[in-house]
């Protein structure tokens, strides 16, 4: 399932790596951007004149929420196809073909393979089914952190699945998918959460010209951290509905379990998608030598397996929170509920207990009043935890696993003994903090 081509560099659609740009491709890209603002008209006119039928979603957002669907979003789904709004008339006057959002779903109909582009005012109406599915009354609200997502805030922090800081060598966004993370109790939020991340990675030009990646974690997995519902929703609308192109798919450290689920995830992906499946096995150096070789270096992997990358789902959700400008602080306070809720010193909470603890957040978070970075905390409980389970793991990664934030670490002429978080406490006073905490915790491991 490992697959040997290389993903484009420049242009996704026609330039590849090692190759050179000839005049015809030089002036093909040209007239495609020269023809940019005809394609969109072109596009507006298939939509025109499609039976009412075929673009209900799409329609009833032109009409409530019509900034959704302006010029800026109809041009993406016209880049993703190339700007190919000609189709024969058989495919549009086929309902079939158009109430069939899959390309699996018209080759089983007609016994025909599709287009090689699928049409970009096709893909379009069948986003906005699909977000209808996904959002249901929110699917008019914008995918913001304060929107269409929320009431799903929380499962953020499960950190299940993780939009990477850093792209790849080819420019490609990461989405980090950790099974192990996976609760039962949040399988179909995980899709709205699939959305929203491959959403914020269109946000960035370069990541909307090159596609993105799935890198997926099965280390220490178990048939409990694999939902075959979420993945089929997963693998189904990311290559087919979004104006961002599925590139690879990247699966590192399988263990006996992955021949039994990898049958049906094979069954849910495209051909293209089955044909970028790349698997990376091995110790920890092979593995990232592997991943290297794809154009992927320890500086773009998270610490999980082995690359530099602390994996934050509370640092992602503040930084979404400051972009989107919608900050609430009842958010955080929410957040740190459910964390108080959640961590248990030395020991996790059963899966059935999750529910309960959720329920409890909010009359948990009215009634507790937790001093930063005393016992009670729940991101140091959350630092002590994790410095527990991983005794080469440094401190100030542990206490950024915690949820402690340090935006000026790093920050040029500013001296680390000047370093404060939010609460104003400076990181020496947090490590000390922390390692106060893990004496006392050997210490009653001891007796």
């Amino acid at each position: 399932m490992s697959s040997n081509s290389r993903p484009h560099t420049t242009n996704p659609f026609w330039e590849r790596e090692g190759e050179s740009v000839s005049d015809e491709q030089a002036q093909r890209q040209t007239h495609r951007e020269m023809d940019a603002e005809r394609g969109l008209h072109l596009l507006k006119v298939e939509l025109e004149n499609m039976p009412d039928n075929m673009k209900t979603s799409f329609a009833h957002a032109q009409h409530v929420a019509p900034d959704l669907v302006c010029d800026r979003h109809l041009s993406r789904f016209l880049y993703a196809e190339e700007y190919n709004v000609k189709v024969s008339c058989e495919l549009l006057e086929s309902n079939m073909l158009w109430t069939r959002p899959l390309s699996s779903s018209i080759c089983a109909s007609t016994n025909t393979q599709p287009p090689k582009n699928q049409l970009a005012a096709r893909r379009l109406v069948t986003y906005w089914e699909h977000r209808k599915k996904v959002f249901g009354e929110d699917y008019l609200l914008p995918l913001t952190l304060s929107g269409a997502m929320k009431n799903h805030v929380q499962t953020l922090y499960d950190g299940y699945l993780n939009l990477l800081p850093q792209k790849d060598n080819f420019g490609r966004a990461i989405i980090f998918c950790n099974p192990i993370n996976l609760l039962p109790a949040a399988f179909d939020n995980q899709v709205r959460i699939w959305w929203y991340l491959v959403h914020v990675a269109m946000e960035d030009d370069v990541a909307l010209r090159n596609g993105f990646i799935i890198i997926s974690n099965a280390r220490n997995t178990s048939l409990s951290n694999f939902d075959a519902k979420s993945v089929s929703a997963i693998c189904t609308s990311g290559d087919r509905l979004f104006p961002i192109r599925w590139r690879h798919t990247h699966c590192c450290h399988t263990n006996p379990i992955f021949p039994l689920v990898a049958a049906m995830v094979k069954s849910v992906l495209s051909k293209e998608q089955r044909k970028t499946f790349v698997l990376h096995n091995g110790n920890t150096e092979e593995v990232l030598e592997s991943f290297r070789e794809e154009g992927i270096p320890k500086e773009c992997l998270p610490t999980d397996i082995g690359g530099s990358i602390i994996v934050s789902p509370e640092i992602f959700v503040q930084k979404r929170l400051a972009i989107e400008g919608h900050f609430k602080s009842e958010e955080s306070d929410m957040k740190s509920a459910v964390s108080a809720a959640f961590q248990v010193p030395g020991k996790k909470m059963a899966f059935a207990q999750v529910k309960t603890a959720k329920k409890k957040a909010h009359s948990t978070a009215t009634k507790q009043s937790v001093q930063p970075g005393r016992p009670g905390d729940p991101r140091m409980n959350a630092a002590v935890q994790a410095k527990l389970e991983d005794p080469d793991l440094p401190l100030l990664e542990a206490l950024a696993l915690g949820g402690f934030v340090f935006e000026d670490l790093n920050k040029p002429g500013v001296k680390s003994s000047e370093v404060r978080d939010k609460d104003g406490v400076t990181v020496y006073q947090r490590r000390n903090q922390l390692l106060r905490r893990l004496r006392k915790e050997r210490k009653r491991a001891q007796l």
